[in-house]
């Protein structure tokens, strides 16, 4: 995977586009990347206007509760979820592949008992239907 960035004139919409390489393998085993793409790009978006208080890409109108349904959709029920799964796989497998406590108190910028707390009860339970989603065992 690579990622660039083009900014300025260079841009679609003359501020920044992000752009996401993945390999061939890549492509296949993520498949359809859509509805990530665009739930990621919420989130950006609801950055920015969260910082600003404008909702630029339509009219530049003061932002309302109502700009903030689609927001809140892509993002707690759409993306988090996903997020979740991807970093539980990333976790249950970090320990099958002899992962220390130490290792991953470090990847999660936590304390060693942290790590070892979050992955001891993430390991004795069976893995959410997001995380098999993560591993590809979910449509």
């Amino acid at each position: 995977m690579s990622l660039s960035y083009r900014t300025g004139q260079d841009a679609r919409e003359g501020g920044l586009d992000i752009t996401i390489s993945l390999t061939p393998e890549e492509a296949t085993a993520v498949g359809s990347v859509e509805p990530l793409a665009d739930w990621f790009d919420t989130a950006l978006w609801a950055l920015a206007v969260l910082r600003s208080g404008r909702v630029d890409r339509t009219d530049g109108h003061a932002l309302t509760a109502a700009d903030l349904y689609t927001v809140i959709n892509d993002l707690d029920h759409r993306l988090l979820p996903r997020l979740e799964g991807i970093r539980d796989a990333a976790v249950r497998r970090h320990a099958e592949l002899g992962g220390s406590y130490g290792e991953l108190a470090l990847a999660m910028d936590t304390s060693r008992s942290t790590a070892q707390y979050r992955r001891d009860a993430l390991t004795a339970k069976d893995p959410s239907f997001w995380e098999t989603w993560a591993t590809g065992q979910q449509d």
